[in-house]
């Protein structure tokens, strides 16, 4: 009976610590809204945020060309075509960098 508590002390001590020690990929709101601000967007940051968000819904549920993202992000936060394309690589980095390579950063 001894034998088998350590064993199970032990079992779940090791799955504690592994579930600890993972790291959790996890978005930086305010780093992402201070580097876009830094390109001059002058957008509110929740309008950002939920840009970025909608960007990388977009890119994977529907699975639109990257192109027609950033036609979006260029009429819903007024700028030019390459500031979009700049905004979008800047949200795949920070919310959805699965999508990378489809975008050409």
């Amino acid at each position: 009976m001894r034998m088998y508590a350590l064993k199970m002390g032990c079992a779940m001590t090791a799955v504690t610590l592994a579930l600890l020690g993972s790291p959790v990929a996890q978005a930086d709101d305010a780093s992402f809204v201070h580097d876009t601000q830094a390109l001059g967007f002058i957008q509110a940051s929740q309008n950002l945020i939920s840009t970025a968000r909608s960007a990388c819904y977009f890119l994977g549920f529907y699975n639109r060309d990257p192109d027609q993202i950033s036609d979006r992000i260029k009429r819903y936060l007024n700028v030019d075509p390459d500031m979009a394309h700049r905004f979008l690589v800047l949200a795949v980095d920070e919310y959805c960098p699965q999508y990378d390579a489809r975008i050409g950063a």
